[in-house]
């Protein structure tokens, strides 16, 4: 709580309810709507609550919530704040702070958000701002993974064997540069690419990824073989 109120001196941020409702809109999660239709003349208003139907999966990027994150500002001081997630749906990191009260982050001020070794930064492109992780981060390029929840509606139809709503996290991988932000796929012609006008860190690249038997397709070890020739440059 003592980093979370110094964090408030220095940035702006906002207090919300994990129950937070909209006149006309869905609860938060809970695939209830809430309808206000005003009687006019006749001095009073009747409002319809749609009954719940149940929902599968969040709108968050962790299941759990237990973890440690380290919050870094553009200063580099750095503030450890616990119970930390990345609700994707509003692009907004928020911290549970009392129960379910939850502390709502914009990054005015923040670099980066940390969680299990992971950094998640906001980038603005094509008038839209949207939070990413990093995967590796250069001066020339960065690959970042963008995430997004899908919704698929319930149906009271039997052989459609979908009785429930359901969130559906997707994850996409982009090309960061000095262009803009393009989507990117993790394969050994596009990976090579990126050194296109550098010969010798092409081969120093495959080298490395043939000794230590390495895959350009998984994550880890695309950002595995990015930072060793980095490092090696």
């Amino acid at each position: 709580m003592k980093n979370l109120l110094l964090l408030i001196a220095i940035i702006s941020a906002g207090f919300a309810s994990a129950q937070t409702t909209s006149s006309g809109g869905d609860l938060a999660g809970s695939g209830e709507s809430t309808k206000f239709i005003n009687a006019g003349k006749n001095g009073f208003a009747t409002t319809f609550v749609n009954p719940k139907r149940p929902v599968i999966g969040t709108n968050y990027l962790f299941d759990d919530w237990k973890n440690k994150c380290v919050i870094v500002t553009n200063d580099n001081n750095k503030y450890v704040i616990r119970n930390v997630n990345l609700n994707i749906k509003r692009n907004t990191f928020e911290a549970r702070i009392d129960g379910d009260s939850l502390f709502i982050f914009n990054f005015n001020n923040i670099d980066r958000f940390e969680i299990d070794k992971k950094s998640y930064k906001n980038y603005y492109w094509d008038d839209d701002n949207r939070v990413y992780q990093v995967i590796f981060e250069s001066s020339e390029f960065t690959i970042i993974k963008g995430f997004k929840i899908t919704e698929v509606v319930g149906s009271a139809n039997p052989m459609l064997n979908r009785s429930r709503d359901k969130l559906i996290r997707k994850e996409f991988i982009f090309l960061k540069t000095k262009d803009g932000i393009v989507p990117f796929r993790l394969a050994k012609s596009k990976i090579l690419k990126l050194f296109s006008d550098d010969e010798a860190k092409r081969q120093k690249l495959q080298d490395y990824v043939r000794t230590n038997n390495l895959s350009y397709k998984k994550e880890n070890d695309v950002q595995q073989m990015l930072e060793f020739v980095q490092q090696s440059s």
